[in-house]
């Protein structure tokens, strides 16, 4: 379990953008006045530059090890500018789409009988995502289901910052902000119990309990959170991702239903980490389609280890098949 956060947290982990006021303001105006091509281009001499002097440099070429294998430097050097590019072209993405511009983007939804087939429960749905492609992006797919939405998330900016976010915002979400309490977990019950849905992010812990699962040739630490909240309110969890295509298209896709349920206290702990890594092994397979649409810059393996092959998720973790 890693319940601890680290005195200095990594950026990621802090609910806050990088860039300050200034620079949101800057992208923000210059999409506004100039158009999204333009603003394309101007995150390119943003990504040389991270691509060089990031701290976060050493950590994204431990994954891309994991992904690739070894390359020549030359081309380690290649996929960091790319992965940084893409990072940059996802948050123009979404200050785009929330600020109304939708017209720039065309959306798809595979598999969506999953997320209706939840609803239709009347039990609210939680769904499980991670930081790859854009969520705001998968958002626009979700609001004609006419079901209100909860966004959870650490929402740290400064003041001014986030009155800037607002202003240039037309987002049909609620944000149900996270502080690290069980209190948490209080708004996220009473959502589903109203039947809405509730989205959370299942690759960072960000201190919260957490199972190591295997992950990408070692293991690293997944939160548990969703499972339990899940098994509380009687809610079923749909896994979905989203991804950038040419041209930009963004195509979402769920993973069938997941009804949690905490079994005995003593197989508690083997149905976690089974939950931790079923999410796991989605996430990989999601990851295959594009490697460079996810943007956890920071160290997020524990210790190389051979992969275990955990029981299996109709045995642990039950799905629509095994009720």
């Amino acid at each position: 379990m890693a319940e601890n956060p680290s005195k200095t947290p990594h950026w990621s982990g802090t609910g806050k953008l990088r860039g300050g006021r200034s620079g949101i303001w800057f992208f923000i105006t210059v999409l506004r006045v100039l158009g999204l091509r333009v603003t394309y281009l101007l995150i390119v001499p943003v990504a040389v530059y991270f691509s060089f002097m990031s701290p976060d440099v050493a950590a994204t070429m431990d994954y891309h090890r994991r992904v690739f294998g070894n390359v020549p430097w030359w081309k380690r050097r290649w996929l960091v500018f790319r992965h940084f590019l893409s990072f940059g072209r996802a948050i123009i993405d979404r200050t785009a789409i929330l600020a109304g511009k939708q017209k720039y983007f065309s959306f798809s939804f595979e598999e969506e009988h999953h997320v209706h087939k939840a609803l239709g429960l009347g039990r609210g749905a939680l769904l499980v995502t991670a930081h790859v492609g854009n969520w705001e992006a998968a958002g626009q797919l979700l609001t004609h289901l006419d079901v209100p939405i909860n966004v959870t998330g650490f929402d740290n900016e400064s003041a001014d910052i986030r009155a800037l976010l607002s202003q240039s915002s037309r987002a049909k979400f609620r944000l149900l902000p996270l502080t690290g309490s069980p209190a948490d977990a209080i708004p996220l019950l009473a959502a589903l119990r109203r039947g809405e849905i509730v989205a959370m992010l299942g690759d960072r812990a960000y201190g919260s309990p957490s199972k190591e699962a295997p992950f990408l040739n070692g293991t690293a630490s997944f939160p548990i959170g969703a499972y339990v909240l899940a098994s509380i309110a009687n809610a079923p969890l749909v896994t979905v991702f989203n991804l950038r295509e040419p041209g930009g298209h963004y195509r979402f896709f769920g993973f069938p239903a997941q009804f949690p349920k905490m079994p005995a206290h003593h197989l508690r702990d083997d149905y976690l980490k089974n939950c931790a890594a079923t999410f796991a092994q989605n996430l990989e397979s999601t990851l295959k389609r594009d490697p460079l649409q996810w943007y956890n810059f920071f160290p997020f393996w524990n210790e190389p280890a051979a992969p275990t092959i955990p029981k299996p998720a109709s045995e642990l973790c039950p799905n629509p098949s095994s009720r």
